[in-house]
């Protein structure tokens, strides 16, 4: 019997997260498809991981003083966002968050509650709005540190280093034949990617994206499936671990999230039921006995809207 730890800091919790095999949405089918719960770290998403480790090495590098109430500044749709919260209020950091206003009214309440201050940016000037916004706060406040999650090595490296070995240990170096990922800012894909491959050069990398996106054709559109493509390739993203691209839509994604409620008992986000919806249509088409791995990102607290009214029983249009 294993001793739960006590831990000093909900920070010592992150990572650890458990592979789950969805026997029930898979039935018949001869494939499987292992999800891992990255909705269980605290925050409620693997974008504590990066969010810790992009303060922890900036500290490392001396822009950043632990205590000292020094800016933080960074571009994000919410789950960075609420990772860097919890952080810099640990560790004694003011955090400036820039935020599209069309994203999450329910986070934007949560990442003010763990004392972040926002900025919304005008999600009619395209995908990467926040992004430029921050740009010129950054030029407004030369001494306001930008971490900035899609070039920052630090972001692709806590993955190499924390969530890709935790799949090599769970799945003891018999590696799943197919990984499909949602790219966002490009570090979960390539971090965890690039460490699989060095152990299983065949393996194949799926990219999810919505509709009239591609990384491999660097062609972008306006979408609402948050998360999954910011409207440019990002720095941390290596386009040429991406073997093939899976489009799914807003409403394959919302009816895959309440399936998950109802078959399998999960509560995912809308990022993490695409990647499902990728999982599946891979898994129809690979030849039998392949393995799957997907990942879900959040749960669906955020994203309660996508459910529907009481009684409905098809999708509504989204309003996020």
């Amino acid at each position: 019997m294993v001793t739960p730890m006590i831990a000093s800091s909900v920070l010592d919790l992150i990572g650890r997260t458990p592979l789950l095999e969805l026997r029930r949405l898979t039935a018949g089918l001869d494939r499987t498809v292992y999800l891992k719960l990255e909705m269980l770290n605290p925050g409620g998403s693997h974008k504590v991981r990066i969010a810790l480790n992009m303060v922890l090495a900036a500290e490392h590098e001396g822009f950043l003083v632990r205590g000292s109430g020094q800016t933080i500044l960074e571009p994000t749709g919410g789950n960075t966002g609420i990772g860097l919260a919890m952080v810099t209020a640990l560790l004694g950091y003011r955090l400036v968050l820039v935020i599209p206003d069309n994203y999450s009214p329910a986070k934007q309440r949560l990442l003010r509650g763990f004392g972040a201050e926002i900025v919304l940016s005008d999600h009619r000037l395209g995908g990467n709005s926040h992004g430029e916004k921050a740009m010129e706060l950054q030029i407004e406040h030369p001494d306001w540190i930008l971490l900035n999650q899609q070039a920052n090595p630090a972001n692709p490296a806590m993955h190499d280093r924390t969530t890709a070995i935790e799949l090599l240990e769970a799945f003891s170096g018999e590696l799943p034949d197919v990984m499909i990922a949602g790219v966002g800012t490009g570090g979960h894909l390539t971090g965890i990617g690039r460490t699989l491959r060095r152990h299983r050069p065949d393996l194949r990398i799926v990219a999810v994206t919505p509709p009239g996106c591609s990384f491999t054709e660097n062609r972008f559109t306006t979408h609402r499936l948050q998360g999954l493509a910011v409207g440019l390739v990002p720095a941390n993203l290596d386009v040429a671990l991406i073997d093939e691209e899976i489009v799914v839509t807003e409403e394959e994604a919302a009816t895959m999230m309440r399936t998950l409620m109802r078959v399998e008992g999960l509560a995912v986000g809308l990022s993490s039921a695409a990647n499902v919806v990728a999982a599946l249509a891979c898994a129809r088409t690979c030849r039998p006995g392949t393995r799957i791995l997907t990942f879900a990102y959040d749960s669906a607290q955020d994203y309660l809207a996508e459910l529907g009214e009481p009684g409905e029983t098809t999708h509504p249009r989204s309003t996020s």
